[in-house]
C-alpha cells in the first residue's frame, strides 16, 4: 500500500479554475498539482529548469506557460504552493491517520454497559424486522392480484395485434398509456384500429415491416397518426362496404369533435342532406334528412 494518500479531484472546481486556459496550460496546471501533492509540504521549489523537466517541455516554452499556470499558486520562502492542494492534503492525511489509529486500537471501544444495552436493543430490532418481513411475505402470497382496469382497455388488444411488427419489443406499457390518452381525446377504437391496419399494410408493401424503420406504437399513437391512415383505409373501399359500426363510431367522433369530419373526400358530413351516412345511424343522433327525392331536390336548389 502506498504511504501517500490518494489525491481527490474536484472536477467542477478544476474546470472552473482552468476554464480560461488552453489544453496545454490546463494539463500543465494539473500535472504540477500532482507533483505538489507528492512533495513534502505540498510545495515545489522555485526552479524554472525543474518545472520544465516536470512538464517535459523547454525552458523557453515554460516561460510562456508560467504566468498562466502559476497564477493560482503562491511563492513563499523560495517555494511555490497551491492553497487547494495543501488544504485537501491536510484533510485527507488527518482522515487517514484517524482510521489508522482506530485500526490499531481494534475499533472504537465503548463502555461494556453500553455494549450490553445496545446488544439487547439490536436483538429486539432484528426480531421485529424479521417478524415484519415474514408477515409481508405471507400477505403477498395470500393476496390475489386484482386487475386495475387498465390492463386491457377496450380495443387495445386488437390494436396491438394489428400493429406492424418492429425489430424491437412492443412497448405495451407506454402504448397503453397513449391509447388511453387518445380515447380521452375522443378517438374511437374502430378508427384507431382501421388506421393501424392501413399503416401495417403500407409497411408490408414498402418492405419496412419487422425493421427499426417502423415507428414505435407509443409514438404513433401520441402523434395521432391513425388520422392519416384511417381515411385512406376507408377511401379504398366502396361506401357500401363500410359497416354500420364504423359509420356509428365516425358519427360519434364527429359530434365529440364539434363538427370535424375527416371523411370529407368520401362523403359529406352527417348534417349535410347529401351525406351517405346510413339513415339509421343518423336517426340515432336525431338527424333526419328526408327521403332520397327530397335530398335530390334540395341538392338542385343548393346548386
Amino acid at each position: 500500500m502506498s504511504s501517500l494518500p490518494t489525491m481527490p479531484v474536484g472536477v467542477d472546481r478544476h474546470i472552473a479554475d482552468t476554464a480560461h486556459m488552453t489544453n496545454e496550460e490546463a494539463g500543465a496546471y494539473f500535472r504540477l498539482q500532482i507533483f505538489a501533492w507528492r512533495s513534502p509540504g505540498c510545495c515545489l521549489p522555485d526552479d524554472d529548469a525543474r518545472f520544465a523537466r516536470m512538464l517535459g517541455t523547454t525552458l523557453k516554452r515554460w516561460a510562456v506557460l508560467k504566468p498562466i499556470v502559476l497564477a493560482n499558486w503562491t511563492l513563499e520562502n523560495g517555494n511555490w504552493s497551491n492553497q487547494q492542494v495543501a488544504r485537501e492534503h491536510q484533510f485527507v492525511s488527518e482522515k487517514v491517520e484517524r482510521k489508522r489509529a482506530a485500526g490499531r486500537k481494534g475499533g472504537r471501544p465503548k463502555p461494556l454497559e453500553l455494549h450490553d444495552q445496545e446488544g439487547a436493543l439490536g436483538s429486539a430490532i432484528e426480531e421485529e424486522t424479521e417478524s415484519k418481513t415474514k408477515a409481508a411475505k405471507a400477505k403477498a402470497k395470500s393476496t390475489p392480484i386484482v386487475p386495475t382496469g387498465d390492463e386491457d382497455p377496450e380495443g387495445f388488444a386488437e390494436f396491438k395485434a394489428a400493429y406492424p411488427k418492429r425489430s424491437s419489443v412492443f412497448p405495451t406499457t407506454l402504448a397503453r398509456k397513449r391509447w388511453l390518452e387518445a380515447r380521452r381525446r375522443g378517438a374511437t377504437p374502430a378508427e384507431i384500429i382501421a388506421g393501424t391496419k392501413a399503416y401495417a399494410a403500407e409497411q408490408e408493401r414498402i418492405g419496412k415491416a419487422g425493421t427499426e424503420f417502423v415507428k414505435t406504437a407509443d409514438s404513433w399513437l401520441h402523434q395521432q397518426r391513425w388520422r392519416d391512415y384511417a381515411a385512406k383505409a376507408v377511401e379504398a373501399a366502396p361506401t357500401a362496404e363500410i359497416s354500420t359500426d364504423v359509420w356509428r363510431e365516425r358519427v360519434k367522433a364527429w359530434k365529440a369533435r364539434g363538427g370535424h369530419w375527416p371523411w370529407q373526400q368520401r362523403t359529406e358530413p352527417p348534417d349535410d342532406p347529401r351525406t351517405k351516412v346510413p339513415a339509421q345511424v343518423l336517426a340515432e343522433i336525431g338527424i333526419v334528412h328526408g327521403n332520397g327525392a327530397d335530398r335530390a331536390a334540395q341538392f338542385r336548389r343548393v346548386g
